[in-house]
């Protein structure tokens, strides 16, 4: 808990120095400055507070007086479906109000454009069919608005099931309340959160994709759901965007618990093979008749980006416009530590944290050590989560991002919705203890919301 309180501090001083620090160097906590800085100092002041034991139990108590209270606790699902509902105007009143991130202008011009050829495209192939036919069809013959308007109707929509999907996932995953804030928390404080406020780009189903993946996975684990249920929601999340194919692994790994509780192989085979072959296939046929088919995959819009190189450089002999540094210089670490404070504030060190006890515990996770005690498989879901993670983190620090890891750090976002899981459940097994557990929960909620609100603001006002 220690480390918790010290990080905790850190982090709040690191938002507060942002004022006097140059943004292109400190640019993930860059965006506390839009709060005036007698705010932004109280608001760091009393969420530093929150490090004294004493008062973080007597704010815990206030919490749990407010929470018992409340009404209809028998009823968990409706009270996600009535937040997810609430969330959806929130959403949109704080949606963001430019186009600077990623390829956003480019969209909002290329989607409006008469000639149909450009709805076509192996970057995102069913995101950019469905938002141009969407506005076509639907958005400008009867509303007369925008291309950007359907790209953040999508986002809102998609944020409020992605709401509820994280909220069962936590019901399912966590053994009582404190569990289940903890886990629905670290998701829903995080700031890939940005990716839901009327967001212009194509990460957002996607995003809700890999929720839903996950929540699946959990379900084939505890034998609620079938494999291809799982299969299925990944190979559709890799229609609407390719990037989530760093996924499969941890499909692989699904497969493969699942075939070792005695699952028939031909079955096994058939849940893990058929629907991405229907997906694909489909993805295909729609390219096809949009003459943008295998040749336009292998040609001119093959994966890599508008430069198609796909990962950071060993060496380079000056930057340029698309490779602004080698893949282990301080340039690149610097860029890379600045996405994941953004996207998830307490999200490295947790998993730094939760390791390092499992480490002391022996190095491997036991089968009789309990994170969830109804897992049937109680470490089958970590790690599973491992491999997903590690993929996903691998990826943020492999990937060449055209415009720099700092515009395009929505390329990478969803990775905060993969760890934060993760993280979570490593700092329940690390800190044992209800009372610890509590105080770091109660922390890391309210910093991340601090800092989250601040880059939603930021982006809403800019």
């Amino acid at each position: 808990m220690i480390f918790i309180r010290i990080y905790a501090l850190l982090a709040l001083g690191l938002h507060l120095l942002a004022y006097a620090l140059p943004e292109d160097t400190f640019w993930s906590v860059w965006p506390y400055t839009v709060l005036p800085l007698w705010l932004g100092a109280l608001l760091a002041g009393l969420a530093a507070l929150l490090t004294v034991p004493g008062l973080n139990t007597r704010v815990q108590q206030i919490i749990s007086q407010l929470w018992v209270a409340i009404p209809g606790k028998a009823y968990p699902r409706r009270w996600f479906s009535a937040l997810a509902i609430f969330s959806l105007p929130l959403f949109w009143l704080f949606r963001i109000r430019h186009l600077n991130w990623g390829d956003a202008q480019i969209l909002v011009i290329g989607l409006a454009h008469p000639d149909l050829t450009v709805i076509y495209n192996w970057q995102a192939p069913f995101t950019v069919f469905l938002h141009q036919r969407l506005w076509a069809l639907v958005v400008d013959p009867y509303f007369g608005a925008g291309v950007d308007t359907v790209y953040a109707l999508v986002s809102a929509l998609c944020g409020g099931v992605f709401v509820y999907v994280t909220l069962r996932l936590a019901q399912d995953l966590g053994q009582n309340t404190l569990e289940r804030a903890l886990i629905a928390g670290f998701v829903l404080t995080s700031g890939s959160m940005q990716l839901f406020f009327g967001y212009v780009e194509n990460y957002t189903i996607i995003s809700l994709g890999i929720i839903i993946f996950l929540w699946l996975s959990l379900k084939v684990l505890r034998n609620e759901a079938p494999l291809w249920s799982a299969i299925l929601a990944l190979s559709l999340t890799n229609a609407f965007h390719p990037s989530t194919v760093i996924l499969w692994p941890a499909a692989l790994y699904l497969s493969w618990r699942v075939y070792r509780s005695d699952a028939a192989l031909p079955k096994l085979l058939l849940d893990l093979l058929l629907p991405p072959l229907i997906v694909a296939s489909s993805a295909l046929t729609l390219m096809e008749l949009g003459d943008h088919g295998l040749q336009a995959f292998l040609g001119d819009d093959r994966p890599g980006g508008g430069d198609h190189i796909w990962f950071v450089p060993l060496t380079l002999d000056a930057p340029n416009q698309w490779q602004q540094y080698t893949m282990f210089s301080l340039p690149h670490f610097v860029d890379w530590a600045n996405l994941h404070v953004l996207i998830l504030v307490f999200g490295l060190i947790t998993l730094i944290i939760g390791g390092g006890a499992i480490k002391a515990e022996g190095g491997r996770m036991k089968g009789e050590d309990k994170i969830s005690s109804f897992i049937p498989h109680p470490s089958a879901f970590v790690r599973f989560l491992a491999v997903a993670s590690a993929m996903y983190l691998l990826f943020t620090w492999v990937w060449n991002a055209d415009y720099g890891m700092r515009k395009d750090w929505d390329l990478f976002s969803p990775a905060a919705f993969v760890y934060s899981v993760l993280a979570a459940l490593l700092l329940i097994r690390a800190l044992k203890e209800k009372a610890a557990l509590a105080q770091a929960t109660l922390l890391i909620i309210l910093i991340s919301a601090l800092h989250t609100a601040a880059w939603v603001l930021s982006n809403m006002t800019r």
